[in-house]
């Protein structure tokens, strides 16, 4: 049986004993409905995971206490960064939810010209659900490390920030018209770190498409059909982990 996973944002000691936050109380309590004396795995990010028990579940609150940790990691030997532009909410939370699945290490939202309209004043309210999204697809996954989540930008204050940061990772940009094959680039260069920018419905803008290979991005196509956002970071992401991370 596949025991229950949950992040939870602390340090652990052996032998410590920790109340769950009300949501994860909840989920534990009445969705799957765990009872004392039950086992779960928890973890907080820093590495590695716990097995801890349920000794307390009451109305109010459920209480674990940390019994063993395990040196256990799933993260890929592939560094994956997706610079992806936001889309429409469900498609954005979909990318979101497979690209953790697929080992992205870090997350770049950016505004593209094709993205949907955005309210700066609810900007943090975004990212916190987008970090549930993440976290939520780390607890069903097995990683026991979150992937960095960036603040949304704008994509060329993004290539301009970029250009000062460390250049040892390759740094790729889907386009229907791309004059470069995603396979030889990979076959031909010993890669173990890439960036990825994908645009929004729509695509990117010719002047971003520009922008962003001034910036050092080499234009990959992929096929001969045009695909959804979502199915392109998806597809993407699988193919360079295939090829150069741990599903190769």
């Amino acid at each position: 049986m596949r025991l229950s996973r949950l992040f939870i944002d602390t340090p652990f000691i052996i032998g410590q004993e920790v109340v769950l936050p009300k949501d994860s109380a909840h989920y534990l309590l009445n969705v799957i409905r765990l009872r004392v004396g039950a086992t779960v795995i928890v973890f907080n990010g820093q590495g590695g995971e716990y097995v801890a028990r349920l000794i307390t579940a009451t109305k109010k609150n459920a209480l674990l206490q940390i019994d063993e940790h395990k040196e256990i990691e799933r993260e890929s030997s592939l560094s994956l960064t997706l610079v992806q532009a936001i889309s429409r909410p469900e498609h954005f939370s979909y990318t979101l939810q497979k690209s953790v699945e697929l080992g992205v290490k870090h997350i770049i939202p950016v505004i593209t010209k094709n993205s949907p309209p955005l309210d700066k004043n609810k900007m943090n309210i975004r990212k916190q659900h987008w970090r549930k999204i993440i976290i939520g697809a780390c607890e069903q996954c097995g990683r026991n490390r979150l992937p960095l989540l960036d603040d949304a930008l704008p994509l060329k204050t993004w290539l301009i920030q970029s250009q000062s940061e460390s250049q040892s990772e390759y740094k790729l940009i889907l386009s229907p018209t791309g004059e470069h094959n995603l396979y030889e680039t990979i076959r031909q260069n010993k890669l173990d770190k890439i960036t990825m920018l994908i645009g929004a419905e729509g695509g990117l803008s010719e002047t971003e498409m520009q922008e962003a290979m001034q910036a050092g991005y080499l234009d990959i196509r992929l096929g001969p059909r045009v695909l959804r956002t979502e199915t392109a970071s998806v597809a993407i992401l699988a193919i360079c982990q295939a090829w150069a991370g741990d599903l190769k």
